[in-house]
């Protein structure tokens, strides 16, 4: 099974738990950051398992929020996901092939908006 075909099963079984799409997503968002954050953590003290463990969640993470994304009918805000989605994805895998911290920096701030985005878009209901 392909990843983006796993990915697309695990979160259909997440929205099979009674939770919301934008709940489901918000959740995504902030398994990202701890992962990120981890990740970090792991390269600055040099541990490639809980490196490579972390930056795995990370792109999974990543890659189900991409799966999600509804082209079809999601207009501009799904294209400019998308987009999103792919950039967090390349900096996450070069993050990780080159033990460079720089590449999850920048994902970072990216993340954090989206987050934010969605946690607005929850309180208001």
């Amino acid at each position: 099974m392909s990843a983006a075909a796993s990915a697309v099963q695990a979160y259909r079984q997440v929205g099979q738990q009674g939770l919301s799409v934008n709940r489901r997503v918000l959740l995504g968002l902030e398994g990202i950051l701890e992962y990120i954050r981890r990740a970090r953590l792991a390269m600055e003290q040099g541990d490639l398992l809980a490196k490579a463990a972390a930056m795995d969640k990370a792109y999974q993470l990543t890659a189900h929020l991409l799966a999600s994304v509804d082209l079809e009918h999601g207009g501009e805000i799904a294209v400019n996901l998308e987009r999103l989605y792919r950039f967090l994805m390349e900096r996450l895998a070069l993050a990780n092939i080159f033990d460079d911290v720089d590449h999850l920096d920048a994902c970072t701030p990216v993340v954090q908006d989206l987050r934010d985005a969605w946690r607005g878009l929850l309180e208001r209901g």
